[in-house]
């Protein structure tokens, strides 16, 4: 007989609030204080901007890095700075947040929905099928930290000639046959949200590329679309109130003020990130590694364990030498046939378990208000089966690095007994 719900009357199992995220390091908080003190908050007055590009580009392998306002920002100007524009059709799968597809209609571009496969990530076979003589571009989403069959992807693309844009911001640390996630396409983009793996105090995106070409019209797009000389990459401190009296101070003022005059060659936007902000995320991304996915790795192998050969469990995240997950979030696949509830009344129960979960956080894409009109009449853009099943199926899991591993067993018991209420 199985232990009665918490749902129904029976005992929580976990009755103390779990660990939040984001939890900052004391580096990142001390770190923060350094542009307020100096009064250089501006990306053009400090250096920790210009510092974190370089660092994360180190780290991720690639060539350039250009810092901006968040990551659908950092979407909107890949595809731009990759010529996308009115009219140009760009797949991307229909199992994402809406920041995907809202990124292509930013650019003037249509999104076309594709399926997903059984791993939530983009299934390269519906690349072909929906291809038309406007199609430019594929966004691969790398989605809850699961690298998408990127092998796959690029050979349907470049078979097409059509660039490849990585959708990066649930996945930074994933990896694919050995490279870092966002280096195997054109360019990738990054999410500094306070969900994700590394948050710059709220906000904060980052486009990363090997052409420098793709780089400049980034960076330049990004700043109002000036022109930028490559010395204007160095820091620039501008003479602010707090460096008024310093030597040099109203020359220095004067010199910046007219360093953009006549150099905006295209129209551009204000999406750069503030120095506050740039320098959070370099203490965040000092112990990315070392910590926090780590950390995140060590729960999903114990979820992995305790989950992988259950009845009630239709699959857990993929996760292979090849396609190494960065686990943003744990969605595990619920066999409905085997259980006699949904995935939102799983969900519900292990709530009253005091588990922290939830489902899939947004609709298909193509059932957004916003986005109805591009779901299409079943031809150019068909419905999503498998996406619309996963939606149905799936329940995530938590597993911040601010959790112990009580916190994961707790989690692993509450499942279990959910399951075993549950099951048919």
């Amino acid at each position: 007989m199985s232990e009665k719900l918490a749902l129904f009357g029976g005992r929580r199992t976990a009755d103390a609030p779990f660990p939040g995220w984001p939890r900052f390091s004391d580096k990142s908080l001390a770190g923060a204080q350094e542009p307020l003190r100096a009064g250089r908050v501006g990306y053009w007055t400090g250096t920790c901007g210009r510092s974190l590009e370089a660092a994360w580009a180190a780290w991720c392998g690639a060539r350039r890095a250009v810092s901006c306002a968040n990551g659908t920002a950092a979407l909107h100007l890949a595809l731009l700075a990759l010529g996308i524009g009115p009219g140009d059709e760009v797949i991307v799968p229909s199992h994402t947040f809406v920041a995907t597809p809202f990124s292509v209609l930013h650019a003037g571009g249509v999104p076309v929905f594709a399926d997903v496969t059984a791993d939530q990530t983009l299934d390269p076979r519906a690349i072909g099928a929906l291809c038309t003589e406007r199609t430019r571009a594929v966004i691969a989403v790398h989605l809850f930290g699961v690298v998408c069959d990127m092998d796959a992807v690029l050979r349907e693309a470049r078979a097409r000639g059509l660039a490849v844009v990585e959708d990066c911001a649930q996945c930074a640390g994933g990896e694919y046959g050995g490279r870092k996630a966002g280096v195997l396409g054109d360019a990738g983009c990054f999410s500094f949200h306070y969900s994700k793996h590394v948050s710059a105090a709220g906000e904060g995106g980052m486009v990363v590329t090997d052409d420098d070409a793709v780089a400049e019209v980034c960076r330049s797009l990004r700043d109002h679309g000036e022109e930028l000389e490559p010395s204007s990459e160095t820091a620039m401190p501008v003479a602010g109130a707090a460096h008024a009296a310093a030597p040099g101070a109203a020359a220095l003022l004067q010199e910046i003020e007219e360093r953009s005059r006549g150099r905006f060659v295209r129209a551009g936007f204000n999406y750069r990130m503030t120095e506050v902000q740039a320098a959070v995320a370099l203490g965040e991304l000092e112990r990315l590694e070392s910590w926090n996915l780590a950390r995140r790795i060590r729960h999903a192998k114990t979820y992995d364990h305790a989950f992988s050969h259950l009845t009630g469990i239709q699959a857990v995240p993929l996760n292979t030498e090849k396609r190494r997950n960065a686990y943003w979030r744990y969605p595990l696949q619920l066999d409905l046939s085997r259980l006699a509830c949904d995935a939102g009344g799983f969900r519900d129960a292990l709530f009253a378990e005091g588990i922290p979960c939830g489902l899939i956080p947004w609709l298909e894409s193509y059932r957004e208000p916003a986005l109805k009109r591009y779901a299409g009449d079943g031809s150019a853009s068909p419905p999503c089966p498998l996406a619309e099943r996963l939606d149905a199926s799936t329940v995530c899991l938590l597993l911040h690095p601010t959790w112990e591993r009580n916190h994961i067993d707790m989690t692993v018991s509450a499942v279990k007994k959910v399951l075993a209420h549950y099951r048919r």
